[in-house]
């Protein structure tokens, strides 16, 4: 068993990490305390629901993602080249979750997100949270570009939505079909978006 001091930190690493690797719903108090190496009567001394750890899972999740964020879309990069820097990031990501499970395990807050569907709404909330603050990164990006005339798009607040739904779109049929090449099209389909050939970036 976890001793008390990380027995919190046990738990949410367990479910953050089964969260990614299979089925929110199919997961089970007793699966993510096994995983952890905690008792039961353990979790509910620091959460009251499998949806409350989930969602602290991800709050936590997302600030500890944050620094990692900024260096992406640091102002200090050309405005493409922070989009295509995370784009690169999260393929290598996929590419090493294939390595280690043997499956391209796409993104676990969109999955989540998609599973759940408004039922549990506060970890609804959470999730929600956070793709606004990504969708603020990819729209800061975007703006800076058409500032400095790199693109010219009617709408960057609506392009950032398009390329965000574009790339989660993308990352969810490389899980369904297992195959990581298919996140080779997320760049040249971003840059086609914004109507920029591949070439020319």
């Amino acid at each position: 068993m976890g001793r008390k001091s990380d027995g919190r930190e046990r738990l949410l690493q367990a479910i953050s990490d089964l969260m990614w690797e299979s089925s929110y719903g199919t997961l089970t108090i007793d699966v993510i305390c096994e995983r952890a190496g905690v008792k039961k009567g353990s979790f509910y001394y620091f959460f009251t629901s499998k949806s409350d750890l989930a969602a602290e899972s991800i709050r936590e999740g997302w600030e500890a993602k944050k620094p990692k964020m900024n260096t992406l879309f640091s102002a200090t990069r050309p405005p493409l080249e922070r989009l295509k820097a995370y784009f690169d990031d999260i393929r290598k990501t996929q590419y090493e979750a294939l390595e280690k499970h043997g499956r391209v395990l796409g993104c676990p807050n969109f999955s989540v997100g998609a599973e759940i569907s408004g039922t549990a709404p506060e970890l609804d909330k959470k999730l929600q949270h956070t793709f606004s603050d990504l969708l603020k990164y990819i729209e800061s990006a975007i703006r800076d570009a058409q500032s400095e005339g790199t693109i010219n798009v009617a709408d960057p607040a609506m392009s950032a939505r398009c390329v965000l739904g574009f790339f989660e779109g993308v990352l969810t049929h490389a899980q369904v079909r297992n195959d990581p090449t298919l996140l080779d099209d997320i760049w040249p389909g971003t840059l086609q978006m914004l109507g920029i050939a591949p070439d020319a970036a």
